[in-house]
């Protein structure tokens, strides 16, 4: 297997919608932090995977399982991305999918 180098910085970011004292909503709140990640390239099964469900695949990133809380969004390099699908390779880590089409469901 690979040795990983952990050497990219992404911000994970949770969303909370928000609400003001009324009850009516407001933008949602951003929970964003920093951990350690390796880019992967998107092979070909996530790329047609994602493509048919109506999303594209654009990065893989791969994390420590126990630093995802279920985090939409991720932002590397300043560009922000949603978290399509998750898949864990071990009991260790987790690859994000990600596409730079920011819906979010």
């Amino acid at each position: 297997m690979k040795r990983r180098s952990w050497d990219e910085v992404v911000t994970l970011i949770a969303i909370e919608p928000g609400e003001d004292e009324a009850g009516y909503p407001t933008p949602p709140k951003e929970f964003p932090r920093e951990v350690l990640a390796n880019k992967l390239s998107v092979k070909g099964i996530e790329f047609y995977a994602a493509n048919q469900s109506g999303k594209k695949a654009d990065c893989i990133f791969e994390v420590h399982a126990f630093e995802y809380e279920g985090e939409q969004l991720l932002e590397h390099e300043g560009k922000r991305y949603a978290v399509i699908r998750t898949y864990g390779t071990n009991d260790e880590t987790l690859e994000l999918t990600c596409s730079d089409k920011l819906v979010i469901t």
